[in-house]
């Protein structure tokens, strides 16, 4: 320690002399020598302290971010159109789901494959399934067998009733099935009901059902002579009734179900029940034909009724088995498929998407506020570039999201995908900035400050940010609605990430 002090007292001994002996320097030198070493003095001290303008106006500068300002109108995008967000997806396409649960013993396809209506996309674990299919197989078989063992009077007789049994079959699917679908008689036949058809499928139908009805008054008028007249012939004529009423359920259904949101739920379930009569029908016809010409036919009603509920019992099992394999519904492309091999799905698991190559739609929600603007064949723009047409506007509200479903044709557009989410510029919305800025307006998200107790948006005075408090509703992709009013000429700043009110900033002016 003292040799630490020694130290310091030789140091400031010595800056003591030096400086004893620069004054002594000074004032033994000549005048001239003072001048100017006085004037180094000076000049030394005014540079040290004087302040540097430079330096401010740096400070200035580096104190203030770039921002860009544009006015709310045309942020919102309400000058001429109306932006909205949307889904892309195939026009043709199915979503695949699980009718059983289980573990996946096999996954056949991967995702951008190819499949083919009705191919199995994947397997769940069924061997109990498979054994009951086993044992149905065998039952059916043995009811077979022992309805084989009859004579031809008795197949004479199983034929005359089949032939009975088809006219009431028959007249059941015309007046209660049928009958759905027909009202009070008109000049060419039944009145046709389904809403939708046009006016000549209305009026084929209309004939139609006029010449079945007649077939049927026959066929009643045929079962006083039923009893001397060929089974064969009987048979014979059953079937072919029974075959054209077929015929006519299964052109019946194809409108059905291209128009299937103008059928009634009741009527749907009608045509269900007798395009199951029918078939049930045909199938005993042949059933007793066959009988009849190989004399096979059972001696006894109970018989076929053993063989029927064999058969029930076998298709049962079958469709047990069927709900355990995953199939396409219709052919196309693989897009989705998040399942793999051991993986245990449950029912009504979303398993796959499929789409067709039949172009792209876009399907986005509106409010119905909105949707009174728009129109099915009005011009909508995609992501600003790509061109579509409105095809379908839903009639009615989402019960959920309280929201009207619109469907989008693409024009064009390969770079889409889908799934992805895309902008919308519908063309056809008000054009008065001032009808629009007094409802509810999307600006984007960037251009909002979400604080904890409000959200703002900030216009620039004297260079300084200015806060305007609004308030928001719905978030839609990246923008979010204003409820509040908003002046469409107030100019805002675009990006107000990080900013706060009061703050310094420095303009520049955007591109648009």
């Amino acid at each position: 320690m003292q040799l630490i002090l020694d130290t310091f007292r030789s140091i400031a001994k010595g800056t003591w002399q030096n400086i004893t002996a620069l004054v002594r320097w000074y004032r033994r030198g000549s005048i001239w020598r003072k001048i100017v070493v006085a004037g180094a003095l000076i000049a030394l001290l005014f540079v040290l302290f004087s302040p540097s303008n430079d330096g401010a106006s740096d400070d200035v500068l580096s104190s203030g971010r770039f921002v860009s300002l544009a006015p709310v109108k045309d942020l919102a995008g309400v000058e001429n159109a109306s932006t909205i967000v949307g889904t892309v997806r195939a026009a043709t396409g199915a979503d695949v789901l699980a009718k059983t649960g289980g573990t996946l013993t096999s996954v056949n396809t991967r995702i951008g494959a190819t499949v083919g209506a009705g191919a199995v996309i994947a397997s769940i674990e069924n061997a109990s399934e498979r054994a009951a299919v086993l044992s149905a197989e065998g039952a059916y078989e043995a009811a077979l067998a022992a309805r084989n063992m009859r004579s031809l009077s008795d197949t004479e007789r199983v034929a005359r009733d089949a032939y009975q049994t088809a006219y009431t079959a028959l007249d059941t699917v015309i007046e209660d099935d049928l009958g759905l679908f027909f009202g009070n008689p008109t000049v060419v036949g039944p009145r046709f009901l389904l809403d939708g058809a046009s006016y000549e499928e209305s009026a084929w139908f209309s004939r139609e059902r006029k010449r079945i009805d007649d077939q049927i008054e026959l066929l009643k008028a045929g079962q006083q002579t039923a009893g001397s007249r060929d089974p064969e012939s009987l048979l014979n004529e059953a079937e072919n009734l029974g075959r054209e009423l077929q015929t006519f359920l299964n052109l019946l259904a194809e409108l059905v179900y291209e128009i299937e949101s103008k059928a009634t739920p009741a009527q749907i379930e009608g045509l269900g029940k007798a395009r199951t009569g029918i078939n049930s029908l045909l199938s005993q016809t042949t059933t007793a034909r066959a009988g009849l010409r190989a004399n096979t036919v059972g001696t006894t009603a109970g018989a076929d009724a053993s063989v029927k509920q064999a058969l029930g019992a076998l298709r049962a099992a079958e469709a047990n088995l069927e709900r355990t394999i995953v199939r396409a519904p219709i052919g196309g492309r693989v897009d989705f498929l998040p399942i793999r091999v051991g993986d245990y799905v449950s029912p009504l698991q979303h398993v796959a998407t499929l789409s067709q190559s039949g172009g792209l739609e876009v399907v986005t929600y509106v409010p119905q506020s909105e949707r009174d603007l728009l129109t099915i064949g009005s011009t909508v723009v995609i992501d600003n570039s790509i061109p579509g047409v409105i095809t379908i506007i839903s009639p009615a509200l989402d019960p959920v999201t309280k929201q009207t479903e619109v469907r989008i044709a693409v024009d064009g557009g390969t770079s889409l995908i889908g799934g992805q989410s895309v902008r919308l510029s519908i063309q056809g919305a008000p054009t008065s900035t001032d009808e629009v800025a007094s409802g509810p307006l999307m600006l984007p998200l960037a251009s909002v400050k979400l604080r904890a107790g409000d959200r703002i948006v900030f216009s620039v005075e004297n260079d300084r940010l200015v806060a305007h408090t609004v308030t928001v509703g719905e978030v839609r992709g990246d923008r979010i609605e204003i409820l509040s009013e908003l002046s469409p000429d107030l100019q805002i700043v675009t990006d107000a990430r990080g900013l706060a009110e009061g703050e310094l900033v420095r303009l520049v002016h955007s591109d648009s």
